[in-house]
């Protein structure tokens, strides 16, 4: 009974020691699972995801500037509160800000919703499924942040799979953290732990996930 014990102790010792040891490359592996970018050139439209329009926005100007597309859009999102809205700045606002801080003139334009906005990545990838429809689109760049990619592009996949329109995600980073040191800032764990629960339920749902309505 001894032995078993020393054994049971020493493998656990064992198992610590090795965490401990490869704990850096283990979360980062973790963080990267969730990171898909595959955007090529050439495409009908750039959409920029609502959520993260601080690093989304950024990127899409990037994206068009290089030629990835000449049409770019942004989704449409739900204000979380109506009575004060107008003290904070759209997506479309901030758009038309950084393209001017950057002196380029770009034609921004909003994929409607009809419901007041989106609640969702659902919610934006059939928004974006009637608007590419009428104008025979053929391929689109989704933007939205790394953690945010594999579900995103996911939940464009089961939106789209029977529309003949392909779709490719172009992640953006941030100045606070990454897929190398998400563990050590709070916003860093929040986004992946949550992406943690997000992308399962998302593999289990053809629809708007009532359980899940933040990006």
């Amino acid at each position: 009974m001894k032995k078993k014990l020393k054994i049971f102790a020493g493998t656990i010792f064992v198992l610590v020691m090795v965490l401990v040891i490869f704990a850096e490359t283990l979360l980062t592996n973790y963080a990267k699972f969730f990171e898909i970018d595959n955007a090529s050139k050439g495409a009908d439209a750039i959409i920029c995801l609502s959520g993260g329009k601080q690093t989304r926005i950024p990127k899409t100007v990037e994206l068009w500037n290089l030629g990835y597309s000449e049409k770019v859009f942004l989704t449409d999102e739900k204000k979380r509160n109506s009575e004060f809205r107008y003290l904070e700045i759209s997506n479309l606002q901030f758009a038309k800000e950084v393209s001017r801080i950057k002196n380029i003139d770009i034609p921004w334009e909003v994929i409607p919703n009809r419901d007041g906005g989106t609640t969702s990545t659902f919610d934006e990838a059939v928004d974006v499924l009637s608007f590419a429809k009428l104008r025979n689109w053929k391929r689109i760049i989704i933007v939205t942040d790394f953690f945010h990619t594999r579900r995103a592009l996911h939940a464009f996949g089961k939106v789209f799979e029977e529309s003949g329109i392909s779709v490719q995600v172009a992640g953006v980073g941030n100045d606070i953290f990454n897929a190398r040191n998400w563990w050590k800032s709070d916003s860093g764990i929040l986004a992946y732990l949550s992406e943690t629960i997000k992308f399962p339920v998302y593999l289990f749902w053809n629809v708007e996930p009532r359980l899940v309505e933040n990006h």
